[in-house]
């Protein structure tokens, strides 16, 4: 039923649950692994002044890194588990690329903080979004600890 899985990551410890438990359903399932990162564009979110502007491709090449390494923590533990993945760092909207992504998949897994309130309305829900927006089913995993 699924095949190929997609598994977005941003490396935080509620996503690193996703990628464990959809490389664990990848496994049981003898699906294939999609892992991947999106690195927002800086400008449109931090736009403090024109001072600031020469940081922009150092806070880019900071997130880049980021994601290479939270695509190889991921892609460590899919070889652990012997399952096939492919990583993949891109650029964009999370949700947007998510979705666009999605399209080739036959499901994605991904994490939740379990924000809610301010946090939520101020911080956004990327797996919020895609819930929204996507045709393909989602496995939404929560991290133990999170929300309330």
């Amino acid at each position: 039923m699924y095949k190929r899985i997609l598994i977005p990551t941003d490396g935080s410890a509620p996503s690193e649950t996703a990628v464990k438990a959809g490389l664990e359903l990848a496994k049981s399932l003898g699906a294939e692994a999609t892992l991947l990162y999106v690195v927002e564009p800086v400008v449109p979110r931090i736009l403090i002044g024109p001072e600031t502007i020469p940081y922009y491709p150092d806070l880019t090449r900071d997130l880049e890194v980021a994601g290479k390494q939270a695509l190889e923590r991921a892609e460590g533990f899919a070889q652990y588990l012997g399952v096939p993945a492919r990583a993949e760092l891109k650029q964009g909207s999370a949700a947007q690329v998510i979705v666009e992504e999605a399209a080739a998949h036959d499901l994605v897994v991904m994490g939740t903080h379990g924000r809610s309130g301010l946090d939520r309305l101020l911080l956004g829900s990327v797996t919020q979004k895609v819930l929204q927006r996507s045709s393909k089913p989602v496995l939404v995993v929560r991290h133990p600890g999170e929300g309330a």
